[in-house]
């Protein structure tokens, strides 16, 4: 797969002994289609890892917005908050289309 943009989060708590990484990629596979990658799991552990794959792009950017979205809510859910530790674009990506400001934005407050 050519990954074309990567996000990584970490949460860290010690009070509540959280210690957590999260990370969306997306690429093109060899078909052509586009794929998600979510490695997810404690600091330190084997992540585990989820896929899904879409010949549709718009399909493929809901799902990561879906899915940054959801770490927005973490301070309500799991009492600390994801923070944006890396993001790496592949040459000649805007990361501004799949990753609005705003969204970016939450995950760097």
């Amino acid at each position: 797969m050519l990954d074309l943009l990567t996000i990584a989060l970490e949460a860290h708590s010690e009070e509540l002994n959280h210690h957590r990484r999260y990370e969306v990629s997306v690429g093109r596979d060899l078909l052509g289609d586009w794929v998600v990658w979510v490695h997810y799991g404690r600091v330190g552990q084997p992540l585990r890892e989820l896929w899904f794959t879409s010949p549709d792009a718009e399909e493929a950017r809901a799902l990561m917005h879906d899915r940054l979205r959801r770490r927005l809510s973490a301070p309500r859910r799991i009492g600390c908050a994801y923070r944006l530790v890396g993001l790496t674009a592949g040459q000649g990506l805007d990361a501004r289309t799949w990753v609005p400001g705003s969204l970016l934005a939450g995950l760097l407050s």
